[in-house]
């Protein structure tokens, strides 16, 4: 099937034929609306909107104990990281995973990338040494780098054993 065949408006019984009696697989004739059902899937968003209007109160209201032009800028730079370097970082990352890994390793090599990425973020500050002081030497008294890399590669080995064992059990089964 070609994009210009499902650009087409029309009936498409893909989505409810794969498990005709799922409640939550989308309703082909009302895509639009069909995410919103069932009731209970709300109960999760709403807490979240309503974190979110609490901290875009707090952020408005704190008066001058925030700095919003250095808040604004966080916020912009961290939006255009995320677009320019990191999303097209991870789809990159995707497609190789798709030309190189067997189809059963690669739940594996995501996650692995996943979380070494989210610790290297976290960490990042500490390796770099941001707010060191000379005078007190026991404000960052370890080896942040080489710890990071230890754990990033603990990390990855036990997603390579994951993906291998997952490809091998895979293959005995077909």
């Amino acid at each position: 099937m070609s994009l210009s065949g499902e650009a087409l408006p029309g009936h498409d019984d893909r989505a409810a034929a794969l498990v005709p009696d799922d409640p939550y697989a989308s309703d082909p004739t009302r895509p639009a609306t069909s995410g919103l059902r069932p009731w209970w899937r709300w109960l999760f968003v709403l807490p979240g909107l309503a974190a979110t209007g609490y901290g875009v109160f707090g952020l408005v209201t704190a008066g001058s104990r925030v700095p919003l032009d250095s808040w604004l800028t966080w916020f912009v730079g961290s939006a255009l990281l995320h677009d320019l370097v990191i999303a097209p970082i991870w789809i990159g990352l995707g497609w190789l995973a798709a030309r190189l890994l067997p189809k059963p390793a690669r739940p594996a090599a995501v996650v692995g990338a996943a979380v070494t990425g989210v610790l290297t973020l976290v960490a990042m500050p500490f390796v770099l040494g941001f707010g060191e002081n000379p005078l007190n030497p026991s404000f960052l008294p370890r080896e942040y780098g080489r710890n990071l890399l230890l754990i990033n590669l603990g990390v990855l080995a036990v997603a390579a054993v994951w993906g291998t064992v997952a490809t091998i059990r895979a293959r005995r089964q077909d």
